[in-house]
């Protein structure tokens, strides 16, 4: 009996660890300049939570498609435009409206371990799957962390070296499944980005459009 159970141990292990990367292969990095139409708004935002080094979608004027998720599912990797969750007692300064990416879908079981996402076990293998600050990713950081030109914007906001933020509850999410009609969010500069992290996934109803591009 026990040599059974030690064998479906090994099993499940084996199993565990030799699932296949998820992979999203459209979504694109680039953003794109579009012009609003009917059933388009446009959104200016002012912060630098998606920045991805080009200081994507900071101080622009955004283009959001009100009625895009009327006949489109909600997919992963889609910029949404939604309303912050009013939060009591918490120290996050959120605004009213804010854009994000969602990460995880109604159902899923999302992980984060030293920055690297993992969605029902699988490692979330795409640009936006993993821990970024101006489009580098933790062991770039860390390299620029030791240019002269780039020393003090990267320690400023790296609040240490690369270990550090890869051990603190920023890049560390227990394993937890998103509740049916939620959805798990993250900003792309994930120093820069009050999301599901800090306050949970939010209602469907909470996400008002999606983001197109920037206005033409």
């Amino acid at each position: 009996m026990r040599v059974c159970i030690f064998i479906l141990l090994i099993a499940a292990l084996i199993s565990a660890c030799c699932q296949e990367p998820l992979q999203d292969n459209e979504t694109k990095q680039e953003i794109g300049k579009i012009t609003a139409t009917n059933g388009m708004s446009v959104y200016h935002h002012g912060y630098d939570n998606m920045d991805r080094g080009h200081h994507e979608f900071d101080g622009v004027d955004i283009v959001v498609d009100l009625t895009y998720y009327k006949s489109t599912p909600i997919q992963r990797g889609d910029i949404i435009y939604y309303k912050n969750p009013k939060l009591e007692n918490s120290k996050l300064n959120l605004s009213e409206y804010e854009i994000s990416r969602v990460i995880a879908l109604p159902g899923e079981k999302i992980r984060i371990n030293k920055g690297q996402i993992y969605i029902n076990g699988r490692k979330l293998d795409t640009f936006y799957g993993e821990a970024h600050r101006l489009g580098m990713n933790i062991e770039e950081l860390q390299k620029a962390s030791e240019r002269s030109d780039l020393a003090d914007n990267i320690r400023n906001n790296f609040k240490g070296n690369a270990k550090d933020f890869l051990e603190s509850k920023d890049t560390n999410i227990k394993e937890l499944k998103v509740p049916d009609g939620q959805y798990y969010i993250i900003g792309d500069d994930w120093f820069r980005s009050a999301d599901s992290r800090y306050f949970g996934t939010i209602p469907k109803d909470s996400i008002l459009g999606k983001v197109m591009g920037d206005k033409q």
